[in-house]
């Protein structure tokens, strides 16, 4: 490459940095506007509209095991109790500050909402909606201490939320720490046990970093104090969920270690991807893939996207390994296979020409592709079983669905745009290309990781 072709990939490395720094689910602006490729993307909200001509991603999360019906019935309880003392309806002249009082309202229908759901929720879904009795609890928490907060001594509230912070610091680094991988030792078992392990871990890991983040002061407002309690809440359902989910799990059959089989596993999964030979994101990179003289700015950052899940996962998996956290690694593991397979596709239909002179039908195509790739991935006939049967290939169909489904919702936000403006689907684009690549790859991907877990 010539030292002014050098300098602007540079800066177009520079520009990258730069979205990433502010990209938010399924909608980022491009720092040099629509170069290249990108222009006919430009279209009437109309048009845009009917890319969503097709049906909607059917998101089905799979469930490892199931809690007690009593279980969950407890843990609703506790959000009862918890806005037992929060007037309804809140008045004016209870909570003069109309931000507070909107605040309030606001996250006890939040916890209220999802107290209702997991009420109503059946089979599989319990298992969901327990989980999600975490968020209903911090919500109800965050309502009424924002409530008492207003009349509290502040002092001794924020010395007791200290209190607190320490103890349940101690809970979840305790679990953290006990954690044994154990199941059964059959394919479907072994399959369960991954799923099982990496949301366990995956959700003392979230609430442990919250507390890192926590901070309270007597200095506060009643906001900021309702929400130090939520989260503290939050961190304790989340020890009381995994504590009856764990003896759940350990009832079934006979449970047996899995620990070593999980450890080399993943490293098994670290030498594959090694490998690879996957190039680092660097200056050198379209080189180093053989797309050195690709010229357009818009394609270059389609084929960046499609790569960084793959450096991601690699890294993660090292990371994980290091941590001990083997469940989380196996879950790298599986997403690097599924990310470098589409990594390979974009950068193949790049190279065949396959994604120039875009237009609205070329957006609503890609997206009826990655629905038919999802319906094909789910019949698919896989070794240890259907795919949509609860293992981290079911979780992983889920999660990049729900990633389409937000695409489709910003989509919706440019239909809605004034008739007689112009909207970009530049973004949208490079995100269907993404996951559609991802859905067309999973059950190889899938094959692959099971070859390893279930040898």
């Amino acid at each position: 490459m010539i030292g002014n072709d050098r300098q602007t990939r540079r800066r177009f490395l520079a520009g990258l940095g730069a979205v990433a720094s502010v990209a938010v689910a399924g909608c980022s602006t491009l720092p040099w506007g629509d170069a290249g490729t990108a222009t006919s993307l430009r279209m009437s909200p109309a048009e845009a509209g009917s890319v969503l001509t097709d049906n909607e991603p059917t998101i089905e999360w799979p469930a490892p095991v199931r809690p007690a019906k009593s279980a969950l019935e407890t843990e609703l309880e506790r959000v009862d109790a918890l806005l037992a003392d929060v007037p309804d309806p809140l008045r004016p002249d209870d909570v003069p500050n109309g931000v507070v009082r909107e605040t309030i309202v606001e996250k006890r229908d939040e916890a209220m909402t999802i107290r209702a759901d997991g009420a109503d929720a059946t089979g599989a879904a319990q298992y969901h909606a327990f989980r999600e009795t975490r968020d209903a609890r911090e919500a109800a928490r965050h309502a009424v201490t924002t409530w008492h907060a207003i009349d509290a001594d502040r002092k001794s509230l924020a010395a007791d939320l200290h209190d607190e912070r320490d103890a349940v610091d101690t809970a979840v680094t305790d679990r953290h720490e006990a954690l044994e991988y154990r199941g059964t030792d059959t394919a479907d078992g072994r399959l369960r046990a991954c799923l099982y392990y990496y949301q366990h871990e995956t959700d003392l890991t979230n609430a442990a970093r919250s507390l890192d983040r926590w901070s309270v002061a007597e200095a506060d407002d009643v906001l900021e104090l309702g929400e130090s309690a939520g989260t503290l809440e939050f961190a304790t359902a989340t020890t009381t969920v995994w504590e009856h989910l764990d003896a759940q799990w350990l009832a079934d059959d006979e449970p047996v270690a899995l620990e070593s089989t999980f450890e080399t596993v993943l490293e098994r999964s670290i030498e594959a991807a090694d490998e690879a030979g996957f190039s680092a994101q660097d200056d050198d990179w379209f080189e180093a893939i053989g797309l050195g003289d690709l010229d357009d700015q818009y394609l270059e950052f389609v084929l960046w996207r499609a790569g960084q899940p793959v450096e991601d996962a690699q890294n993660g998996m090292k990371e994980a390994l290091r941590e001990g956290d083997l469940a989380t690694g196996l879950s790298n593991a599986l997403e690097f296979e599924v990310a470098y397979r589409g990594f390979q596709t974009v950068r193949d239909r790049i190279t065949d020409g396959d994604v120039r002179d875009l237009s609205v039908e070329d957006v609503r195509a890609e997206r009826r592709e990655a629905l038919a790739a999802a319906q094909q991935a789910r019949e698919a006939e896989l070794e240890g079983g259907s795919l949509t049967e609860p293992s981290l290939g079911a979780y992983i169909l889920a999660e990049t669905l729900r990633s389409l489904a937000w695409v489709d919702d910003s989509v919706r936000r440019a239909a809605d745009r004034e008739p007689e403006t112009t909207v970009s689907l530049t973004s949208q684009y490079r995100d269907y290309v993404r996951y559609r690549s991802h859905l067309e790859a999973l059950p190889a991907a899938v094959e692959a990781f099971r070859a390893r877990l279930l040898e």
